[in-house]
């Protein structure tokens, strides 16, 4: 078996890897400034996503990729041995390369997350437009069973629909 792993080994660095795997050695750590507002920005976006779920803004169930998320980048700026492992795993350049790595998974994630959405969404507002279609129709025979007129409109509700304030406008329901 370790036969087996030091051929592989051989291989890879005798096909040019060799020069990714050693620079890898070669990384530092965040300078204190960029670790500073890393650190900085991942806290304020923890808070504010976490007051936007108390103020009922946002939904509990968005608000997990971002608290993860914020939490995740808390960690790897507070804890830059992790970072450079991770960075050194990934076959980064430099940690900085990680964070936006980083960055461009978060985002993908993002918006599978909401691609599933409304791919559901999708979903229930062709079934609930088809019930509807179904209960007019069903009105319709109703109505022409029993001798009334069929109106050629729909009839007006019999409440008038509440008028939305500005600040319930973007409420979840």
């Amino acid at each position: 078996m370790s036969l087996a792993c030091l051929s592989l080994a051989c291989l890879l660095f005798s096909t040019g890897l060799e020069p990714w795997l050693s620079g890898a050695a070669e990384l530092q750590p965040l300078p204190d400034r960029q670790r500073f507002v890393a650190m900085l920005l991942a806290t304020g976006v923890l808070i504010l996503v976490l007051e936007l779920v108390r103020r009922r803004k946002l939904r509990e169930e968005y608000s997990w990729v971002w608290i993860a998320t914020s939490v995740l980048l808390i960690v790897l700026a507070a804890q830059h041995d992790l970072l450079i492992t991770m960075s050194r795993w990934i076959g980064a350049a430099s940690t900085v390369s990680t964070l936006f790595f980083g960055a461009l998974v978060f985002l993908l994630a993002l918006v599978l997350q909401f691609s599933v959405r409304l791919s559901r969404l999708t979903h229930r507002h062709r079934t609930l437009a088809q019930r509807v279609g179904l209960l007019e129709q069903e009105l319709r025979q109703h109505r022409s069973n029993s001798g009334e007129a069929t109106p050629t409109h729909p009839p007006e509700p019999a409440v008038e629909p509440r008028r939305r304030s500005d600040s319930d406008r973007d409420e979840v329901a």
